[in-house]
């Protein structure tokens, strides 16, 4: 009975070859066996087994993807694919394949070690050939540019050496640049006659020779400032696909200069309209931005610039419009030639980083000069007769207060100061309001809401009403706050008379004066004005115990209060928390969708058009009264984005345009259905929504994702390989040929045909080379690899819903002499036996029982 220690085994099959050129592919082919009694999930990788193999990693890819699913006491084959860059180094390189099934067999890794050769390219040899191409002077780097300004010129030498064995030309060129930024200057050649040479097109040098190039950079005028890294391109005539490359590194230096103008520099107010131009010009080459303002010492004037703030790109040029106003209107000259004023512009840099350059100001600025003219005539003699008029008002107003009988007015008194309500929900926007009702308001000077929590004062405001009602208390659209109105209204004398007595025992009565004017009368009724305030806001609005007093303040004595009341405790319950949001339904209207056909008649012909019906969702969303905003993107099977994601803010329960057709929001769901995407190609997806709330910390997201969601193709032609040949004998007859290649020819050809059932959604491929072809042909002079070697032939047929068929056939190639017996009169005959040996020109395979004659190839030796 035999034991297995390890349910996992690695065998790597024959005719793998360790040895690959670099710049090409190599395939190793493995089996993978489970050995165990169960159906196992087997993860398959390689690792390096020294510091210098690591790069190998990333040359390999697998045929098969993880993980490999093999059933009990079975394998499956898989293929190693190298693809070496140009630029691997050749040596020995050491790895292993590691395979474990971690879920079946914990803890059992299976590794087998293997190594990999990377051998010279072919063009390994012609790169000696290649000219030398350096630059002699000046020598930059990235870490220390060479500095240059605009317009200024530089001049580059570049050393240029002829390897080969031919006569070659060089050119020299600045692909990055246009032709204002450069010039090429070639050495100049002697002519026959004495005291004349002509200048080149390019270098001509003869082999083993060197010459010199001179590239002479010189920017334009307003190249902006920065880091500039152009390319230097050299061009040989004997190999135009050969181009040598190497970089100057150059810093442009920044130009600040700025021109400043102002047309015209005087006016004349009010005769002149006092507009000016500020005309600026952008001299050098960097973008300016600046803020512009202008003033005269006194301040008599006020400046409005269009635009305040300025930006000019390098050689632009920008006009600023100036209009003054006058502000001080009675520093104005009521005689005489009238106010010079002189005025200034100044410019101020836009505040920029720390390592950034901070161009200058111009020194110069322009300056304007104003002649504020006097007032006319007439406005004078307006004047004065205005004054004589206010001396004789105050005249009159003298005599009429000293005459006539003063009598103290009446005192302001609280009738009524409440809340809105007993009991309050706390909210934002829910605060305790107040009402109140005052008596003879107009003797009212200030009020006074004082607000007390277990009797400790914890607010006060103050309203003034000195001038009548305050604007934010009037009765406007954007009033939240509360609104104040007053209205006439009639008191008894008698009923004012007890309320006088009770109220005000320090003052004379307010009511004295009815008893003055009317002794015989007991009852009088006249009339006062009365404020009434309603929904006034305050700033309770956290949970607790609140009581609010209320002080009024007369003209009199705005010091000391005439009426207080007081309200009784009122009471702010805690708010219950909201309900978070939650995404009850995320699905398609169905989880499968089917291209169809749609039949559009014309008058000519009938075509048949398929269409891709998109994939619709649904979903719901309960309590959404926080929700801010929708995500939705669409993913593909593996995992790249096929739908760009899609943002839909929701404003105050408010529905976007785009989700209007189709949803419906109440305060306890927001429902959608049928909302269309533009995912309509066949394929497997997934759609990811992300809701966004506000809660009492911060934004929330809560996110939600479908199932697989499936889009099949309208219909797929079946695959089917009709014929696939090797020098006409069918694959799956003879999958193995085996090639002898004589020492004195490194090469040979065979002759590669196939046949595939044909359909206009078929993809026929022949790898490893030349890839996709058509559903029928052949290859007349297909390559072998010198000996020996082994490549694999697949012939790979793809329909358009993805359902693969593939043939393979083994080709090895040896040597002849490899199959040459010692007896030389049996050549060309093959023999075959489980205990013969072969002789002639044949070799063994693989298989234990099959002998495998060796084909040649229809070539002469």
């Amino acid at each position: 009975m035999q034991i297995v220690s390890n349910p996992l085994f690695i065998e790597d099959l024959a005719g793998n070859s360790n040895e690959i050129k670099r710049g090409s592919i190599g395939q190793r082919r493995i089996r993978v066996k489970n050995l165990g009694e169960r159906i196992a999930e087997i993860d398959i990788w390689i690792a390096a087994t020294d510091n210098k193999s690591e790069s190998l990693l990333s040359w390999c890819t697998f045929s098969e993807q993880n993980p490999l699913k093999i059933d009990a006491k079975s394998f499956k084959e898989v293929t190693l694919n190298f693809q070496l860059p140009l630029s691997a180094t050749p040596e020995l390189y050491n790895y292993e394949i590691l395979v474990e099934a971690a879920t079946q067999y914990p803890g059992k890794i299976c590794r087998r070690p293997l190594q990999l050769r990377v051998l010279p390219s072919d063009q390994d040899a012609e790169w000696g050939n290649e000219p030398g191409f350096t630059i002699i002077q000046p020598i930059t780097n990235s870490a220390n540019p060479l500095s240059l300004q605009a317009q200024e010129q530089l001049e580059v030498k570049i050393k240029v050496e002829n390897r080969s064995k031919r006569v070659d030309r060089f050119y020299l060129s600045c692909p990055e640049f246009t032709k204002e930024w450069y010039s090429v200057r070639y050495p100049e050649i002697g002519l026959d006659i004495p005291g004349l040479i002509k200048e080149t097109d390019g270098l001509e040098l003869n082999p083993g020779s060197s010459g010199e190039i001179n590239l002479i950079l010189h920017p334009p005028q307003y190249t902006p400032a920065g880091n500039y890294f152009p390319t230097i391109r050299l061009i040989s005539s004997n190999k135009e696909d050969l181009v040598l490359l190497d970089v100057v590194y150059l810093k442009i230096l920044p130009d600040d200069r700025l021109d400043i103008q102002m047309h015209p520099l005087s006016r004349k107010v009010p005769t002149e309209t006092g507009e000016f131009e500020i005309e600026l010009t952008n001299r050098g080459n960097i973008q300016r931005e600046f803020n512009i303002r202008a003033k005269d010492e006194d301040g008599f004037f006020n400046y409005f610039l269009q635009p305040k703030m300025v930006q000019i790109s390098p050689g632009e040029k920008q006009i600023v419009v100036l209009k003054v106003k006058p502000q001080k209107w009675w520093r104005r000259h009521w005689r005489g030639k009238g106010l010079p004023l002189t005025f200034a512009v100044e410019l101020e840099n836009i505040a920029v980083g720390e390592d950034s350059f901070i161009p200058a100001l111009p020194k110069n600025l322009p300056q304007g000069n104003l002649l504020w003219q006097s007032q006319p005539w007439w406005k004078l003699w307006l004047l004065i007769l205005l004054c004589l008029g206010t001396i004789g008002l105050l005249a009159f107003a003298i005599w009429w207060n000293l005459l006539r009988q003063k009598t103290p007015p009446p005192l302001p008194q609280v009738m009524k100061f409440e809340t809105t309500a007993n009991k309050y929900q706390e909210a934002k926007d829910n605060a305790i309001r107040l009402n109140w009702q005052i008596m003879h308001f107009q003797q009212v000077e200030k009020v006074t809401v004082i607000s007390l929590e277990k009797n400790v004062e914890i607010d006060r405001k103050n309203y003034l009403f000195k001038d009548g009602i305050p604007q934010k208390l009037q009765p406007s659209k954007n009033n939240t706050i509360g609104i104040c109105e007053s209205k006439k209204s009639e008191i008894n004398s008698s009923l004012a008379d007890k309320k006088g007595k009770q109220e005000v025992s320090d003052e004379k009565s307010k009511f004295n004066l009815y008893s003055t004017l009317f002794p015989s009368k007991k009852n009088v009724t006249y009339q006062t004005l009365v404020l009434n305030c309603k929904d006034i806001i305050t700033n309770a609005i956290t949970a607790g115990n609140y009581t609010f007093k209320i002080e009024v303040y007369p003209k009199q004595n705005s010091e000391q209060f005439s009426s207080q009341q007081t309200t009784d405790t009122i009471q702010v319950i805690p708010k219950k928390p909201l309900p978070l949001p939650k995404i009850t339904d995320f699905s398609p209207t169905k989880p499968i969708y089917q291209e169809v056909s749609i039949v559009k008649s014309t008058k000519k012909v009938t075509p048949i058009v398929t269409s891709l019906v998109p994939i619709r969702l649904n979903w719901n969303i309960v309590n959404p009264n926080q929700i801010k905003e929708l995500k939705m993107v669409g993913l593909g099977a593996d995992g790249s984005i096929t739908s760009q994601l899609q943002s839909y803010l929701i404003i105050n329960n408010q529905l976007p345009d785009k989700l209007k057709r189709f949803c419906t929001i109440t305060s306890t769901n927001l429902k959608c259905r049928n909302f269309p995407t533009d995912v309509n190609q066949a394929g497997n997806y997934t759609f990811k929504m992300t809701t966004v709330y506000q809660n009492e910390q911060a934004e929330t997201e809560i996110t939600k994702t479908t199932d697989i969601i499936k889009i099949l193709p309208k219909s797929a032609t079946s695959v089917n390989i009709i014929s696939f040949k090797i020098n006409g004998e069918e694959v799956n007859q003879k999958p193995k040929h085996t090639f002898a290649i004589s020492k004195m020819r490194s090469e040979a050809d065979i002759t590669v045909s196939w046949q595939v059932a044909d359909g206009e959604d078929i993809k026929v491929e022949i790898l490893p080379a030349p890839g996709v072809v058509s559903s029928k042909g052949s290859l007349a002079k297909y390559p072998l690899s010198k000996p020996p070697s082994s490549e694999t032939i697949t012939l790979k047929v793809t329909n358009k819903a993805g359902e693969q068929t593939t043939q393979s056939v083994l080709i090895e190639t040896v040597e002849p002499s490899q199959t040459q017996s010692s007896s030389g009169n049996n050549s060309g005959k093959t023999t075959s036996g489980s205990n013969s040996s072969t002789t002639g020109s044949a070799i063994h395979s693989n298989s234990a029982e099959e002998l495998t004659p060796v084909e040649f190839p229809p070539i002469g030796y």
